[in-house]
């Protein structure tokens, strides 16, 4: 029984009337994947080639090596990466919040956020979005099964200590 139409109805007149505000309630109803790959962002060559990308960039990661060490090193690849997707949602797509999402992730991107007000507060939204997705596209390159991002970045990039400082951990 279709909750809007309070008929049954078929499967592709379902898909062509279905709305979030209408049918979240439905057990048929799932909420659109979004495709991170598609949303604009640098390539590593453009991040390699400008020193203020690089600084960008090392800003986000530092801050995602820091928030792992006051977690005991215990952020997976995989959530560095969904971090990453939720912050990505906030500056491209405007999410208001974080949905749902496992504290380690959600006290994450508040993290990194802060990271980014203070360290990026004159970057713009859509700078910082192809930031994200190039740092994303590595990360995502990168792992395996767990932690080898995150170790990566920890050795060349190092923890975000304050605006502009980062420390490299051996």
């Amino acid at each position: 029984m279709c909750l809007v139409a309070d008929a049954l109805i078929c499967s592709q007149c379902c898909g062509e009337t279905r709305a979030e505000e209408a049918c979240s309630g439905c057990v048929f109803y799932q909420a659109p994947k979004r495709k991170y790959e598609q949303v604009p962002a640098y390539s590593p060559a453009d991040m390699e080639r400008d020193m203020d990308l690089q600084t960008y960039g090392n800003a986000i990661e530092g801050a995602l090596c820091a928030y792992d060490m006051e977690n005991d090193s215990t952020l997976s690849d995989n959530d560095a990466i969904r971090i990453l997707e939720l912050l990505i949602d906030k500056y491209h797509f405007k999410d208001q919040k974080t949905n749902d999402e496992r504290e380690i992730v959600k006290n994450g991107v508040a993290f990194v956020d802060n990271a980014i007000d203070i360290d990026l507060k004159k970057v713009g939204d859509e700078e910082i979005t192809k930031v994200l997705g190039v740092i994303r596209f590595v990360a995502k390159r990168r792992t395996k099964i767990g932690r080898e991002y995150m170790s990566v970045i920890r050795q060349y990039v190092g923890m975000r200590v304050g605006s502009g400082m980062r420390v490299l951990q051996r």
